[in-house]
This record gives structure tokens, sequence and C-alpha cells, in this order.
């Protein structure tokens, strides 16, 4: 088992760290697609901020999965990246 693996299981068998990281899930979620799309398209978060006519720093920031973006931002990223958008309601 790698190190990161290791500390990672360290630090979510405290359940205070187990909430924070769970709560964070849809983020890290859109943010692993996010990161995905343009490497799929063959893309650099310039040229995908070019065809959304905004930055790059603001690819980064919406990879990086702070926050969750906008449904407005996604539908203009999925487009940038010649994808369209599947948005699920699953049972839980």
């Amino acid at each position: 088992m790698s190190n990161v693996k290791k500390l990672k299981n360290q630090w979510v068998s405290d359940m205070k760290v187990k909430k924070a990281y769970d709560a964070m899930t849809p983020e890290f979620t859109i943010a692993k697609t996010l990161i995905a799309a343009p490497v799929k398209a063959g893309l650099t978060q310039e040229e995908v901020a070019e065809r959304m006519g905004t930055t790059q720093s603001v690819i980064a920031r919406l990879e990086a999965g702070n926050s969750l973006p906008s449904m407005k931002s996604l539908y203009r990223y999925a487009e940038s990246t010649g994808m369209t958008p599947a948005i699920q309601l699953r049972n839980v």
C-alpha cells in the first residue's frame, strides 16, 4: 500500500475527518471528471479557457474541486471539451 493510501486510511479513521471528507465527495467527483475531459480531448487548461472565453486560472479553480461549479459553467466546460454533461439523480 502506498504512503498516500496509508495516510488517507489513517485520516479517515478519525470520524471528524471522515465526515468532512465525505462531505467533499461531490466536489472531488466533479473535479476528477473536469480534469479528465480535456485530457481525453487533448486540450490544455489554456485551450479550454480560450474556448470558454475565460482565463486559465478560472479553469484551474474549476478543476481544483474546492467548490461546486454552477450548472452554466459545467455546460460551458463540457461544450468546450467536445462533451455533453449528463446529470443523474440516483437512489442512495
